[in-house]
């Protein structure tokens, strides 16, 4: 299975419609979407968004980030965590504003997909994998990225598909 890993849109539009192009023209099986949909504040494509994001709700797996606490409309996952399994992985998702990374090493999974940073990465911590896809929107390490997960290969990518980094995820 393959899955696009997103965090950190921003009310962003421009930057969703190119992963989401990224994400049909890879054959993605599902859209992880790790929080902040929106700013804080006055947003000006929420509602395109929402709905964009709603009309694919059958393939997408959200968790909720510090942003989006007064969202409204969404048709999909409302929770601040989830734990999925993909290739006999487990792997939770969650922002990253609620549970450090101490915390999260103690939970039974292989992989944590966590960012809010804003900085991609991929680590191995505690005998776990600790990706980090960046931020479609407002990067803080150079480029605005992303991740994919197809094969226990976990790539990072820019905007423009471009492999950035991977890494093999059977090996620590």
């Amino acid at each position: 299975m393959k899955y696009m890993i997103i965090f950190d849109i921003h009310g962003n539009i421009e930057a969703l419609n190119k992963v989401l192009n990224i994400y049909r023209s890879e054959i993605c099986e599902k859209l992880l979407i790790l929080g902040d949909l929106i700013n804080y504040g006055i947003d000006y494509n929420i509602e395109d968004i929402i709905n964009r994001l709603n009309l694919m709700k059958e393939n997408i797996i959200y968790v909720k980030g510090n942003c989006d606490e007064n969202l409204k409309g969404i048709e999909f996952g409302h929770n601040y965590i989830e734990n999925i399994c993909l290739n006999n992985k487990k792997i939770v998702l969650t922002h990253g504003h609620l549970f450090n990374k101490d915390y999260l090493s103690k939970i039974d999974a292989d992989i944590i997909l966590s960012g809010h940073t804003h900085i991609n990465n991929i680590e191995n911590y505690n005998n776990k994998f600790f990706i980090n896809p960046g931020s479609i929107s407002k990067s803080r390490s150079g480029e605005n990225s992303f991740a994919i997960i197809d094969n226990n290969i976990v790539t990072i990518r820019n905007l423009d598909n471009e492999i950035l980094y991977s890494k093999n995820l059977e090996k620590n």
